[in-house]
């Protein structure tokens, strides 16, 4: 009895044995991963404030404008806007009901699991990093920031749809005499729409990385940075524009016609 009750105090409650934890290597791997995506899109906030014409964001924000404009002031276009909108529409459609599925599928996988501390505890018993270790979180923390994350994106998806709806009735605004003001207020919110939709996507990359630290927080830390050079080819413009700076400021001055 005394051999047994020996055995019995090294093992945990999902009937393996203990390991030692290493909180302070897990939380400075979690914190460089988080600090990644902090520090770059606070870099890429300054240089659209500073910027814009050097970013996909800040360049995007300036043509939707002309878009806008070039759409309500030419009839025979508005079949194009009209076309535009439904694709978007479709687009985000297709990302919300995704983000709800995969939300409602994850909390009724949640609900159901009688052991879903376990199974998820012995997806993290070994890390190239910190190696063996026994987490100091709990697991239900990170389907916890699974959920929120795509509760988040949900949100910003709906918001996305709703800012379109009131876009699409400024298509047919041709020729009446607040023309000029329905651009301007079109204009505004079509990057609003835009807004939006970057924040659900951003938020999906930061998913990955979430979903990555189910597995450890070095396979987070490395989700997070291989996320990060993904965004960065995109996010801002190379040198070797039509300017000598290799930005398009030069066609931002003046609006389609």
């Amino acid at each position: 009895p005394k051999k047994m009750n020996a055995t019995n105090a090294t093992l945990g409650p999902c009937g393996d044995a203990l390991q030692e934890q290493d909180s302070w290597r897990e939380h400075a791997v979690l914190l460089m991963a988080l600090a990644l995506p902090v520090v770059y899109h606070w870099r890429l906030y300054q240089k659209v404030q500073t910027d814009p014409a050097r970013t996909s964001l800040g360049y995007g924000n300036i043509m939707r404008k002309h878009w806008c404009r070039f759409i309500i002031s030419n009839e025979p276009h508005s079949i194009l806007g009209v076309q535009s909108m439904r694709n978007e529409i479709l687009w985000g459609t297709f990302l919300g009901l995704t983000a709800f599925t995969a939300l409602t599928v994850i909390v009724s996988t949640a609900v159901s699991s009688d052991n879903l501390g376990c199974s998820l505890k012995k997806m993290t018993r070994w890390d190239p990093i910190i190696s063996q270790y026994d987490t100091g979180f709990q697991p239900t923390t990170k389907i916890l920031l699974l959920c929120l994350l795509l509760a988040l994106v949900f949100l910003f998806t709906l918001q996305y749809l709703r800012v379109l709806k009131h876009i699409s009735v400024y298509v047919g605004c041709v020729g009446t005499p607040s023309q000029e003001q329905i651009i301007l207020v079109a204009g505004k919110m079509y990057n609003m729409a835009a807004l939006f939709h970057w924040s659900a996507m951003r938020l999906t990359f930061i998913l990955l990385s979430a979903f990555s630290w189910l597995f450890g927080p070095t396979y987070c830390l490395l989700s997070s940075l291989i996320c990060i050079i993904y965004l960065s080819q995109s996010d801002s413009f190379a040198t070797g524009g039509p300017d000598p700076g290799g930005g398009y400021s030069q066609q931002c001055d003046e609006p389609c016609r």
